[in-house]
């Protein structure tokens, strides 16, 4: 199965994919845990010049055009071939943050979903959603921040396209703003009851 985890910067994704790994791994599933932007090298020219706060770029779609096309280089590279080993592979990050973080730079979203055309959606997509305010603090306390990670405004129509599409796709909506192992017992719960889904339909 392949599970994204998506949110705000500051959302608290990693945190809750590594535990949520642990427990995985603990019930003897085989887990890959990946993240965008990815490795590849178009991953890599992402986080080391698109990302940086003061990079020149020129159009929000020279965003949008690179994360999609790390993202078929990450499905298709790393994400498929483990998933036809038989793992479970769960995605911090995937189609659903470029819809939500381009959307908010003003790209049309029937446009953002075409380009997606070439990659598969996730089996399972889950939100973790805590207010931009709670976002800001935490992510106040990194030594570097990204060109999205500054912008309180910015993030908020990130967050208000994110509920949109898990209300219009039904995906699950968890409250990230709680103890951290309480929101780990619900990714896990909705992760296994999903799981149980998919082997007795």
């Amino acid at each position: 199965m392949f599970i994204a985890i998506e949110g705000i910067d500051g959302s608290g994704k990693s945190t809750v994919i590594s535990r949520l790994r642990d427990r995985l791994v603990d019930r003897g599933f085989r887990v890959h845990v990946t993240s965008e932007p990815s490795q590849s090298p178009i991953g890599r020219l992402i986080r080391d010049w698109l990302l940086k706060q003061n990079a020149n770029v020129a159009h929000p779609s020279v965003f949008a055009l690179l994360f999609v096309a790390d993202r078929v280089q990450h499905y298709y590279g790393e994400v498929k071939p483990m998933l036809d080993r038989g793992y479970l592979v769960i995605s911090e990050r995937y189609m659903e943050s470029t819809l939500a973080y381009q959307g908010a730079m003003g790209l049309p979203m029937d446009w953002l979903i075409e380009l997606h055309r070439f990659v598969p959606r996730p089996d399972l997509t889950i939100i973790l959603d805590v207010p931009v305010n709670v976002a800001m603090s935490r992510l106040s306390s990194r030594r570097r921040l990204e060109v999205f990670e500054i912008n309180r405004d910015f993030l908020e129509r990130v967050r208000e396209l994110l509920l949109r599409r898990a209300l219009e796709l039904n995906y699950p909506v968890i409250n990230g703003e709680r103890d951290v192992n309480a929101v780990v017992d619900e990714v896990f719960n909705i992760v296994i009851k999903h799981l149980g889904h998919r082997i007795n339909p």
